[in-house]
């Protein structure tokens, strides 16, 4: 088993049991390492999600609904409803895998800050794979966040697909070759606990944040390419599904 399926198995499972699995863990001193990370990042994760919510969140919930409430009140807000979510993120993204700027685990992270983590963090692999996506192989990993490629030929070679964890959930991840560099798209679904931008640069890399019908779409690209042409080129090859 080479190294990427080894990845691949552990963020889908790290408690395989199948012989192949345990024979590469225990095979190679990286494999090991890589397993007992993942695994501790779900026994912290496991524990953020356990974080109780304070008693009188009811009661706080009901007060914030009336009408009548001033904007101005101090005291507890949304942030007790993303609580675990929030500890979660703050817990997970420790490890090796991404590291955020402090203020980004105070509040809403911003989707920014997550993209770029996401993109800088997994560039070591990311910028080498080539899987050879297909259509079919692509439209497997969008059509849970409902959409998908109606062509291949207009965004060009596929290179990887897959779901990486963001703030609150799963979402897309494709990246795609560009016309100087390799270009990362996510498919972030509505619900995800993140401060929106439009358009940011940051650490070398350029990118934007585009809203569609049921997702929101992230792409980010180096700072030679056409942002905006890139941007239409992904927008215009994606359709919706219901």
């Amino acid at each position: 088993m080479d190294e990427l399926e080894f990845r691949r198995r552990v963020y889908t499972d790290p408690n395989d049991i199948h012989p192949d699995f345990l024979s590469a863990s225990t095979d190679h001193a990286a494999n090991r390492q890589f397993l007992n990370e993942m695994k501790d990042f779900n026994h912290k994760l496991e524990r953020a999600m356990n974080v109780p919510l304070p008693e009188d969140l009811p009661r706080t919930l009901m007060l914030a609904a009336l009408p009548e409430q001033p904007k101005h009140r101090e005291g507890p807000s949304w942030r007790y409803l993303a609580v675990a979510a929030s500890v979660a993120f703050a817990l997970g993204f420790a490890t090796r895998f991404i590291h955020l700027p402090t203020e980004a685990v105070t509040g809403l992270p911003s989707i920014a800050q997550v993209a770029l983590a996401h993109v800088h963090t997994e560039m070591p692999f990311t910028r080498n794979v080539d899987e050879q996506v297909t259509l079919i192989a692509a439209n497997a990993k969008l059509e849970p966040y409902g959409a998908r490629l109606g062509d291949i030929s207009r965004v060009g070679r596929i290179y990887y697909a897959n779901h990486c964890m963001f703030p609150g959930g799963t979402v897309a991840h494709l990246v795609i070759a560009g016309e100087y560099e390799r270009i990362n798209i996510f498919l972030v679904p509505m619900d995800r606990p993140l401060r929106i931008e439009n358009r940011f640069v940051g650490q070398g890399l350029q990118g934007e944040v585009v809203q569609m019908q049921n997702y929101r779409l992230v792409i980010v690209t180096g700072m030679q390419e056409n942002l905006s042409q890139v941007t239409g080129t992904v927008r215009a090859s994606l359709e919706h599904v219901i």
